[in-house]
């Protein structure tokens, strides 16, 4: 077949990440390879798989199949919509990659429950048995998943998430999911007990969707870096079961129904710097039964609740952030608040609110807390620094008003 590729540069829209801006930046796809199975929807680029707006997954898996995985081979998706009603399955060492921001996967009105086998785009073999399903050496790079949310079953059951993995070094990259009816991205461990590792997550978006933006469930050796997650119902990001040993970094979460981060039921030794947590409805990060994080160099901008809650979680680093939470609900609360939190150091972060009662609280059963070092401006009616553990200690804090 003849193929359109050498020196094709094609544009790719995604949100910048970080601190880097507020707008959208432009990315340039990689040329298409030549040696990649072509899936099209336009009869003039020769493709090897024509679709034709009915049930395209088909032909997509069809060119899944087709790439020989011990090859290393690249399906290459042309510019198009892509009506699929069912998954697209990625196995072992297959890329799949689109053609940037006109590439656009887009799940039918009323399509199947995908309680069974979750994700409009799967990276996972369910024509295997248990375990081996879990892939490894995949790659899912610029598209765009549109999960038609408005025209679902109603209801995160329905698991019609924008994004699935089970397995070992898998990479997202330059991918948006939005509008999905329940997750935007959601690498997961295998049965709750195998967890994916060397996951690496980077220059994504995800947003209108009815959970969370991106769910990072039970990772472990994992980065997640440059990510932008806004508007979603509910967590922007939402790190559960057990992850462990993974960075988050350069992140932004924005305008989300819940907390921009939230980390919990287990999850432990995580990285977490150089995010941005905004205008969330609720804290701006949320760690709960999250022990052994690190939490360093974040700017927190008008949440709704705290800045940040650590609820049972010990042993947290907090350092070199800047809390500016000047919204801090019609009750007023503390800016970082420590419940039945211990072993914790706060320190050398800028502490700044003009409705806050307190900027830093302990409460229920914290103890053993260290707050030292750190600028912290809140009203003169507020309290600066509030420790009910007989062994907590405040040291070296320059305490102002506005």
């Amino acid at each position: 077949m003849s193929r359109q590729c050498a020196g094709l540069l094609l544009l790719f829209t995604l949100a910048s990440c970080g601190k880097s801006g507020d707008g959208p930046t432009s990315v340039v796809s990689p040329p298409i390879d030549p040696a990649a199975v072509l899936v099209s929807t336009n009869p003039n680029d020769h493709p090897d798989y024509l679709c034709d707006g009915v049930a395209d997954e088909v032909e997509i898996n069809l060119a899944i199949r087709s790439a020989d995985s011990a090859s290393h081979w690249t399906v290459q998706l042309m510019p198009g919509t892509y009506h699929v009603q069912r998954n697209i399955y990625v196995l072992s060492n297959v890329t799949l990659r689109g053609s940037g921001a006109n590439t656009v996967i887009r799940l039918d009105d009323n399509a199947p429950s995908m309680f069974t086998s979750a994700g409009i785009i799967r990276a996972k073999d369910d024509t295997k048995p248990s375990p081996e399903r879990r892939v490894e050496h995949v790659t899912i790079e610029d598209l765009v998943v549109d999960g038609n949310r408005d025209h679902q079953a109603p209801g995160n059951d329905e698991k019609k998430f924008g994004f699935y993995a089970e397995g070992d070094f898998i990479t997202l990259r330059r991918l948006v999911a939005k509008n999905c009816a329940g997750y935007g991205f959601d690498p997961h461990a295998h049965s709750d007990s195998i967890a994916s590792t060397n996951v690496l997550i980077e220059d994504c978006e995800a947003y209108g969707n009815q959970a969370d933006g991106f769910a990072l469930d039970m990772l472990k050796d994992s980065m997640f870096r440059r990510n932008y997650a806004h508007d979603n119902d509910r967590h922007g990001i939402n790190v559960v079961t057990s992850t462990r040993a993974t960075t988050l970094t350069d992140n932004r979460s924005l305008r989300n129904g819940a907390t921009g981060l939230m980390a919990q039921n287990g999850t432990h030794d995580i990285v977490i710097q150089s995010c941005e947590l905004a205008e969330n409805a609720l804290q701006g990060m949320f760690l709960r039964d999250a022990d052994g994080c690190t939490v360093l160099g974040n700017t927190f901008r008008n949440n709704r609740r705290s800045g940040l809650l650590l609820r049972l979680a010990d042993n947290v680093t907090i350092s070199g952030n800047a809390f500016a939470e000047n919204d801090t609900g019609a009750i007023g609360r503390a800016v970082v608040m420590l419940d039945s939190a211990t072993v914790n150091v706060l320190t050398s972060n800028t502490i700044t609110s003009v409705k806050a009662r307190q900027g830093v609280l302990e409460a229920g059963t914290a103890d053993y807390n260290a707050v030292t070092n750190n600028i912290i401006t809140v009203p003169r009616t507020a309290q600066h620094v509030v420790l009910i553990g007989p062994h907590s200690t405040q040291t070296g804090n320059q305490l102002h008003v506005p």
